[in-house]
């Protein structure tokens, strides 16, 4: 938006996890000239009629409903708000002739990658690690299904534990950073040891402004490929709210990788993207945001 391109904006407002969260990010859209909102659900069709007049060159599809964990629990929601969503919207950019489809995948298609950097192409499993990974995938499949032989793009982008403000509240990062803050117990499944890519959302916006020249279909890791543990995340959390983190151990949480870590070569290749934002000045940008965002932080509920 702020280089001057219109901007429509979708998003049914679940209750995913907090709805006050998401309308925390509306009201700072709303605020912008030069973008409009529709308030709808993307899992059927016909709620997509009402974007047919908008003159649109560009999808970015980031709408999904995430979670490992929680995807065990209500299967039926991620199909339709993940493979069944995306089948529209690709359908939707078929019909409009729309030149290119930025989707958002996850780097949870590979599951644990030990101390292997995980290649697009190579390294999906076929049988995805769990539900969520598996309504991600099936949407990437129907996608590239959908347009091929058609002269619309599709770019998909797999996101690797994406972290900052405005970071969902569901997320290791945001939720420690608030029990910590408030002086609430911090539950860590397992003993900390889990390594991840963490990677911060200016890095991630970076990649997305840049698959707006690419005219060809391609699929993109966008992760950090240097990993950090979540107790070393919560000792740089403790550092920069100088407070001390009350951990309360809990039992490892059901198929939780130990390592996520992802192969950068084909998308610098591609688009000269490297991550520029390492994890100690991530958590200290990310902890000063809640801070100064506190009074109405502090009040959400966090899964």
């Amino acid at each position: 938006m702020d280089n001057g391109n219109n901007v429509i904006g979708v998003d049914s407002y679940n209750n995913a996890y907090d709805p006050s969260f998401k309308r925390l990010r509306q009201k700072v859209l709303n605020s912008k000239n030069n973008f409009k909102e529709f308030e709808l659900n993307l899992d059927t069709k016909e709620n997509l009629e009402s974007l047919e007049k908008e003159n649109i060159d560009i999808v970015f599809h980031l709408a999904a409903r995430a979670g490992v964990r929680q995807s065990f629990l209500d299967p039926i929601s991620y199909i339709k708000d993940n493979s069944i969503a995306t089948t529209n919207i690709a359908n939707f950019v078929k019909d409009m002739n729309i030149k290119t489809l930025v989707l958002a995948s996850t780097s949870s298609i590979y599951g644990d990658s030990g101390q292997e950097e995980m290649v697009e192409g190579v390294n999906e499993k076929i049988e995805p690690p769990s539900i969520y990974a598996a309504s991600k995938l099936s949407g990437e499949v129907f996608a590239k299904n959908i347009l091929e032989g058609t002269e619309s793009n599709v770019v998909i982008t797999r996101f690797f534990t994406v972290y900052g403000p405005f970071g969902r509240p569901d997320m290791s990062v945001l939720r420690f950073i608030h029990w910590v803050v408030e002086g609430k117990q911090l539950k860590l499944f397992g003993n900390g040891e889990q390594s991840r890519s963490f990677t911060y959302i200016d890095d991630v916006t970076e990649l997305l402004s840049m698959c707006t020249d690419l005219n060809s279909n391609c699929t993109l890791n966008v992760g950090n490929n240097k990993t950090s543990t979540l107790n070393e995340v919560i000792k740089l959390i403790e550092e920069f709210t100088n407070k001390e983190a009350l951990i309360d151990y809990q039992e490892r949480a059901y198929k939780d990788p130990d390592v996520v870590l992802p192969s950068l070569k084909n998308t610098k290749n591609i688009t000269g993207w490297t991550p520029k934002t390492d994890i100690s000045k991530g958590i200290e940008s990310t902890v000063k945001w809640y801070f100064d965002n506190r009074d109405v932080l502090k009040e959400l509920k966090y899964i």
